[in-house]
């Protein structure tokens, strides 16, 4: 069994975003509003990094995982793209820049296992955030529904395609409520190949009361909280929880 965050191309395929994606666009509106230069944080494969680098934008970006930190810096390469990239982990960093936005994308955030881990991710934002600078974190919306499945039963991801063909992914998950982490399991097969492959990882679930109240001591306001990229108001049934703090007075 492999650790999905080290399957670089398998990560790109299923997430990757075009330019005109409501993910890019939302946080190209969010650079608009809040200013420049940019941090995001685990930037993986570069897939919000070079795109908004692309668009003329002053970002960098951290990464942690070596495969995934080579990737973004051949794409950039292939685009002909200059991209401030740090080989650095996002629970603590010291880039000795300050930014007027900071962002975690792609439910990032949920891969931080501890109250501790979160704790020193954001106090190395504290240090690298201007003072008038914002602070956006999204991550799911946890739905205890899903979290409650049966963890002997597969469910389906999607179908993806690839230059060997169609790649079909099914998934396993096992919840535990004690320490609020989903441990997913997920069976991948190209549709030419009969050998099934699994790759793992793990996701914190921060309820949504629980994550406001992180924000709140950890030292940062909460200005705005969306249900989605569209801004629409938070609520119940929202698949999304997205933030937006600046720090506390």
């Amino acid at each position: 069994m492999n650790n999905f965050y080290e399957q670089a191309w398998l990560y790109d395929l299923v997430h990757n975003k075009s330019p005109e994606s409501e993910q890019i666009t939302f946080y190209e509106r969010a650079i608009e509003k809040f200013g420049q230069p940019v941090l995001e944080l685990a930037s993986g494969t570069g897939n919000y990094l070079v795109t908004l680098s692309e668009n003329d934008f002053d970002i960098s970006g951290t990464e942690k995982f070596e495969e995934k930190f080579n990737i973004s810096q051949e794409k950039a390469e292939t685009r002909n793209i200059e991209t401030n990239l740090y080989n650095a982990d996002m629970r603590d960093f010291d880039l000795n820049r300050k930014f007027r936005l900071i962002f975690i994308a792609g439910n990032a955030l949920q891969h931080l296992k501890t109250v501790a881990e979160v704790a020193s991710c954001f106090a190395s934002v504290k240090r690298h955030l201007l003072p008038e600078g914002r602070f956006i974190v999204e991550v799911f919306n946890p739905s205890i529904q899903l979290l409650n499945r049966n963890p002997h039963e597969r469910f389906f991801v999607g179908e993806y395609r690839t230059d060997e063909g169609w790649l079909v992914i099914h998934t396993t998950v096992n919840y535990d409520s004690a320490t609020q982490i989903n441990h997913i399991n997920w069976h991948y097969k190209n549709q030419f190949h009969k050998e099934e492959q699994i790759v793992s990882f793990t996701m914190r679930q921060f309820f949504p009361q629980e994550l406001d109240a992180i924000f709140q001591y950890n030292s940062f306001k909460v200005e705005a909280k969306f249900g989605d990229f569209d801004c629409s108001e938070f609520t119940k049934i929202s698949p999304k929880q997205i933030i937006v703090a600046s720090l506390a007075d």
